[in-house]
């Protein structure tokens, strides 16, 4: 089934799963290199034998030399190479739902099997075949190696990650294997590749990385979001960039973001500065980096539909970009949430220093880096252990200026946390993760949907308790009461999570 578009507007294609977008809007698209169709299909030119994002900024070819598709890996099975000007690998991820998923699963697992990745989307192999065969022209296992090979051309021009490692982290069994089909899809060896960037290999030093999104990111307000609530030791947020040490799956690590947009080449990004100890979690960084800084939301839906209230239209116009800030660690998050109720964010950024000072990790990283942290946010397993393992040195919340029934709560929380991890993601039952959070003492309504909102990334968990929201609500100083802000936030939905941070956001104003 093809979605048409009218004439009159050009609007964002509204697709569903392994929809073929008309080439009339494709057309006008790449004509008028809209940003917002970034990732959403790409341009390939039969003189050239070569293919493009639809932002590219080289000369627009004819349209009878024009081809096009929803997927990279769809246009170099089909014999192209991607441009080197646009770079369709950093596109922004597509918002096709199934294309999408299956992206998401080979990215996870670059090495998983067709029977895997049809398991994953809930479908029988059978039906994955005829899918992908009908709208990609090409079977679920070619696109399984066109995306291998799409992963491992990133990580030879974007990295300074050894051969070995790049074949390793893009899903080949062997170095045999890897340049048979790099060299095959590219028409050049993995070395080739690698001396298109002309960079030293040196353990020591970071690299870069371009994360790429569509439509509008207010980057000084995100950062000064984020500034006011920076973990001491663990995070650092100036003008102009966020950085902070991690941890994860026991590699250490420490990144850094900047912005990298750039209005005259059509270019939305921000670059991800990062160094670990291992690179085989590399994609799981860049998938929580993207989700803090919540590079993949459709922004221009989330304005429309919150612009019809009245109320927030004129929030929105003043503050373009404004975006759900995340988190990088849950169970940091849940901490920092707990420790926020009923105090200041400062005084509640005092303390989750103090936690992370006494349980966590000193850290250091090359000088090289500049980084300025020095100390790693502990782990759920690393309090359980402080906190309960009597066999060992016993520290609790004891003197780090935590009232005794908020150290309470902080108990039974690690407890919890550590028994239902599983329910901290974003496919949870909305209303039963937050039913479930309130059933524990010392955890109210604002909580649960504060840590389901910027913590899980529950885009319509809404705090309709808050009294930022109660003060951003009123009308001639008379403030709304629940009841009635509930009604109100129906039409906000689904995306309430975005109305409550720009109603926050116009307090600060």
């Amino acid at each position: 089934m093809k979605k048409h578009m009218a004439n009159s507007d050009l609007q964002t294609p509204e697709v569903t799963d392994f929809t073929q977008i008309d080439a009339q809007v494709c057309h006008r698209a790449r004509m008028s290199r809209d940003a917002r169709f970034d990732g959403q299909f790409y341009t390939a030119v039969l003189s050239t034998g070569i293919y493009c994002r639809p932002i590219c900024p080289a000369r627009s070819p004819k349209e009878e030399n024009v081809r096009y598709y929803l997927s990279a890996a769809e246009a170099e099975y089909q014999g192209y190479r991607p441009c080197k000007r646009c770079r369709p690998e950093l596109a922004p991820q597509s918002h096709h739902s199934t294309l999408s998923s299956m992206l998401e699963q080979v990215k996870g697992d670059p090495g998983i099997k067709v029977k895997d990745l049809a398991a994953s989307l809930q479908i029988s192999e059978r039906q994955l075949q005829r899918q992908c065969q009908d709208a990609l022209g090409m079977t679920p296992k070619a696109f399984i190696n066109q995306q291998r090979g799409i992963f491992a051309r990133q990580y030879l021009i974007g990295s300074d990650l050894s051969i070995t490692d790049v074949a390793y982290l893009s899903g080949f069994n062997n170095l045999r294997s890897f340049n048979k089909h790099i060299k095959s899809q590219y028409g050049c060896s993995p070395k080739e590749l690698r001396e298109q960037q002309n960079r030293p290999v040196d353990n020591t030093q970071s690299f870069d990385y371009r994360l790429n999104y569509q439509g509008d990111l207010n980057w000084p307000l995100m950062l000064s979001f984020l500034r006011g609530r920076q973990i001491p030791g663990v995070e650092c947020v100036d003008e102009n960039s966020y950085q902070r040490s991690i941890e994860i799956d026991g590699i250490t690590g420490w990144f850094k973001v900047t912005n990298a947009s750039d209005k005259k080449l059509n270019i939305n990004a921000l670059n991800l500065e990062i160094y670990l100890t291992d690179y085989s979690v590399l994609d799981n960084v860049v998938r929580r980096v993207r989700q803090m800084f919540d590079l993949d939301c459709d922004i221009e839906q989330i304005r429309k539909t919150l612009s019809r209230d009245k109320q927030l239209a004129k929030i929105l116009a003043g503050n373009p970009g404004l975006r759900l800030p995340g988190c990088w660690d849950i169970f940091e998050f849940t901490i920092r949430a707990i420790l926020g109720q009923q105090i200041t964010v400062k005084a509640a950024t005092t303390l989750a220093g103090r936690i992370a000072n006494r349980f966590g990790t000193p850290v250091t990283f090359p000088n090289s880096l500049n980084a300025k942290v020095d100390n790693l946010f502990p782990t759920i397993d690393s309090m359980m252990t402080q906190c309960f393992d009597n066999s060992g040195e016993l520290k609790d919340f004891q003197d780090l200026g935590i009232t005794t029934t908020r150290q309470t709560t902080l108990m039974d929380w690690l407890s919890f946390y550590h028994q239902h991890q599983h329910w901290f993601n974003p496919q949870v039952d909305f209303e039963k993760f937050v039913d479930l959070l309130c059933l524990q003492k010392g955890i109210g309504p604002w909580t649960a949907h504060y840590i389901a909102m910027r913590g899980v990334g529950v885009v319509d968990a809404f705090p309709a308790e808050d009294l930022g929201i109660i003060k951003a609500l009123a009308v001639d100083g008379v403030r709304p009461k629940k009841k009635e802000i509930l009604q109100s936030a129906e039409k906000w939905r689904p995306w309430r999570a975005y109305a409550a941070i720009y109603l926050w956001h116009s307090l600060s104003n």
